[in-house]
């Protein structure tokens, strides 16, 4: 039998990120059973609505039951698991309700979502976008005077949530400005929706928000994929007959099994899970700013979520430490934001965030990385089991 170089490479890649520290805040671990669902015979399987092939029993019985465990997690009375990640849940919301007019959002600066650009998403379906203004200390919208933009411009459709996320965004102010003249509001979970469906951060649909669409798989710990939720019928309709044979075809049905896999253990272990992930990043942050680390929203209390951001102006500068971070086995982003919700579901409380403060603090500092890296896999190594599930 002739060796395979991608599964070479596999391995390659599976050992490598054993050793490290994982603190990119869009990843996490998925749990046996959601990676057992991921390699089944579903992979390579169809489904449609209406019925159309063969051979679909229980896919479609699944395909049903993970839509009502959704629903039943979520407080939704419509939910959409068709779209492959956040970015096509987001276009297939845009797509459906505000092709060819406005639409509002926080700029990428200020923690949006870099698709909601003009260039982006908005110029897949003509859409005119404007700014939401903001408070840039803290990465949210300012309430007061979004709520003046929003009735000057009156968008058709208000998007919150981004990629920066560390505090809660003013959804019912937001809510009801819009309200008033008939437009509607989104809100993009992704990176947050596990700890919406835990109940630690906000609730965007009892709140005033008309959609709620997210990925899957940040501080939700199921597959790569997106969804969206709805409690208003005009809307779930008007999204629902652009998904097949326009924004989807083939929906992925191992993705829907392992997503139900996971919908079980969150409906299990979701708030405690969620309630640690907090406790943790704020445990982190704090932890930094003692040690010296410059920490974005210091003086409104880091963070409410999963993930802190380390206050390095310059790019080129965030660029190298994070370059410096990986030589010592600590994975991070581009904008040196940290996450916690893989080491957290490894099983890491309070204790070890400020041992992995130390550790970020050595290798910002320029410890010689094999030094950092020896005692990032001693931590590691301690934490091999999947919690939560």
């Amino acid at each position: 039998m002739s060796r395979s170089r991608a599964m070479e490479l596999i391995r390659s890649h599976e050992r490598y990120r054993s050793m490290t520290l994982n603190l990119i805040p869009s990843e996490n671990i998925q749990s046996p059973n959601v990676l057992k669902a991921l390699a089944t015979d579903l992979a390579g399987r169809y489904s449609y609505r209406p019925r159309y092939y063969a051979g679909t029993r229980y896919i479609d019985e699944l395909w049903e039951y993970a839509e009502e465990l959704a629903k039943k997690l979520f407080g939704a009375e419509y939910v959409f698991l068709e779209p492959l990640s956040g970015h096509i849940a987001a276009l297939l919301t845009y797509a459906a309700l505000v092709k060819g007019r406005k639409m509002a959002a926080l700029a990428p600066e200020f923690g949006g979502y870099m698709g909601n650009a003009p260039d982006k998403l908005p110029d897949l379906i003509s859409a005119k976008v404007v700014y939401l203004p903001a408070v840039k200390e803290i990465l949210i919208p300012d309430p007061e005077k979004s709520v003046e933009l929003i009735r000057a411009e009156k968008p058709d459709l208000v998007v919150l949530g981004g990629s920066y996320m560390l505090f809660p965004h003013p959804v019912k102010e937001i809510a009801e400005a819009i309200h008033e003249y008939g437009g509607l509001l989104a809100y993009d979970g992704s990176h947050v929706l596990g700890l919406i469906a835990g109940g630690v951060f906000q609730d965007p649909l009892r709140e005033g928000a008309d959609i709620l669409f997210a990925s899957t798989h940040k501080t939700f710990p199921g597959p790569q994929g997106g969804l969206i939720l709805t409690n208003n019928e005009e809307v779930y309709r008007k999204i629902a007959v652009n998904i097949f044979h326009k924004i989807a075809d083939n929906i992925h049905f191992n993705k829907i099994g392992a997503l139900a896999v996971c919908f079980e253990e969150m409906m299990r272990c979701g708030r405690k899970y969620a309630a640690k992930i907090v406790e943790n990043a704020y445990e982190l942050a704090k932890s930094l700013d003692e040690l010296g680390v410059p920490v974005k929203a210091k003086e409104h209390g880091y963070t409410k979520s999963h993930q802190t951001i380390l206050d390095f102006p310059d790019r080129e500068e965030r660029i190298r430490l994070r370059d410096k971070l990986e030589e010592c086995g600590i994975i991070s982003d581009a904008d040196l934001r940290l996450g916690v919700p893989e080491v957290t579901r490894r099983g890491m409380g309070r204790r070890e965030m400020a041992k992995i403060a130390k550790l970020v603090k050595r290798a910002l500092d320029g410890e010689e990385p094999r030094r950092v890296r020896r005692d990032v896999a001693a931590l590691v190594r301690r934490f091999r089991t999947v919690k939560f599930c």
